[in-house]
């Protein structure tokens, strides 16, 4: 069965990252696999300190695995030289701490996004605050983006440079429809929303269908080449999951039960050509997922209004104009691939490429 494997890439040497544990004892990391969750230390209750003394940003997590489920809590996301003090209070599971670097991230602050020049820039651009923040993301991360201004055609929203090439991208963003809005005011008033059984892929595929004349519009008026549809979902639902958009791409995951024994027998993707016909989707290189998140995770308390973005990229098996996975490597960026097999390992990316580019 076709799914979806991440782009592995090779572990980078040369880092820093220190962790005292509440014993005292100070153990160093130097090496670590970019976009990869890697364990570090079991968690003991008491006062821990981490030093990230990387180039890169250090999500840190505590995670915990049993026979029965696994759960992890986010503490936080650590800048190039900066270290976080917590005190661990776990107990009855074995937790361990967690680290993953990722190069593509980058930590935004509330003030900064509010202030009045970025507003002003806003408005002049005609950006939403979201949209703004995209694009802001996408310059700082070296793709040279920039608005396309509306004309009297249709035009994707942005621009971006990905080594030689021009690559039109569509932002759209998930909003609440009035269900879910229904739900969410349920939700606050007595605890539970109502039970749905929307349908995989559903809202995906709705929004693909507006992007397409966008991207199509462009390339009829320059050369035909990659085209990337953006997306942030901002209503909780997992609209752009990897089930969502693996059933958008491949088609509806389906299971074949026997009537004998109720054993499963096959599983495999079906192709709902009403939502995901192969043939209308082949102009989208890849769907980009921009993401969001606090800086510090629930478990802890901050003051700061802080937050992380990142951009995670999901390659379209059946594109016309597919993008090179080790360009986009070349940037840092998260990437799932669609295939029978793992990937193979990019080695693309090292510390002086990332910070010259």
């Amino acid at each position: 069965m076709r799914d979806w494997f991440p782009v592995r890439y090779e572990p980078l040497p040369s880092l820093d990252v220190k962790v005292v544990s509440p014993a005292g004892v100070s153990y160093r990391f130097d090496s670590f696999t970019p976009n990869h969750r890697t364990e570090m230390l079991d968690l003991e209750p008491g006062a821990w300190t981490v030093y990230n003394d990387s180039v890169f940003i250090l999500c840190l997590e505590a995670n915990s695995n049993s026979e029965t489920e696994s759960s992890y809590c986010l503490i936080n996301f650590l800048r190039p030289s900066e270290y976080y003090c917590f005190d661990w209070e776990g107990e009855g599971e074995a937790w361990k701490l967690t680290g993953e670097l990722r190069p593509s991230a980058q930590v935004f602050d509330r003030p900064s996004i509010d202030a009045d020049i970025r507003v002003q820039t806003r408005d002049d651009l005609k950006l939403t605050e979201l949209e703004y923040l995209f694009c802001r993301y996408m310059i700082d991360a070296g793709t040279s983006c920039r608005h396309i201004p509306e004309k009297p055609f249709k035009t994707p929203d942005f621009i971006i440079t990905l080594s030689d090439q021009t690559v039109p991208v569509e932002f759209k963003e998930f909003s609440p429809n009035p269900e879910e809005q229904h739900d969410e005011a349920l939700l606050r008033t007595r605890g539970y929303g109502e039970v749905h059984c929307p349908e995989v892929g559903h809202r995906i595929a709705k929004v693909a269908g507006r992007a397409r004349p966008q991207l199509r519009s462009f390339f009829d008026h320059n050369v035909d080449g990659p085209g990337i549809l953006a997306i942030y979902d901002s209503t909780g639902q997992g609209h752009a999951d990897p089930i969502e958009l693996a059933a958008f791409f491949e088609g509806q995951l389906t299971v074949t039960v026997s009537t004998n024994d109720r054993s499963i027998t096959d599983v495999y993707r079906k192709e709902d050509r009403r939502r995901s016909p192969r043939e209308r989707n082949r102009i989208l290189s890849a769907i980009a997922v921009f993401h969001c998140s606090p800086k510090v995770g629930s478990y802890f308390q901050s003051e700061l209004e802080e937050f992380v973005a990142n951009l995670i990229i999901y390659h379209n098996p059946h594109a016309d104009h597919p993008l090179s996975v080790d360009v986009l490597a070349s940037f840092g960026f998260p990437q799932y691939v669609v295939g029978p097999a793992e990937p193979p390992v990019v080695h693309v990316l090292s510390i002086p490429d990332f910070l010259s580019s």
